[in-house]
């Protein structure tokens, strides 16, 4: 866990708590669609990378 993810989740916390103080549903509703993106995002980038490193292992013949 880096800064960056440090960061987005202190993101989340403070926004999904704004948004409880305005209304709870709506609140609880933006934080886990936060939390979505974030996960599905990161897990795209991972799953990218490991193809790109399948790739290049492939074409050096390893």
């Amino acid at each position: 866990m880096d800064r960056w993810d440090v960061l987005a989740l202190l993101g989340i916390v403070l926004l999904g708590a704004g948004l409880y103080l305005l209304a709870p549903w709506l609140g609880f509703t933006v934080a886990g669609a936060c939390l979505l993106a974030l996960g599905v995002t990161g897990s795209v980038f991972a799953e990218k990378a490991s193809a790109m490193q399948q790739l290049a292992d492939a074409k050096r013949g390893g």
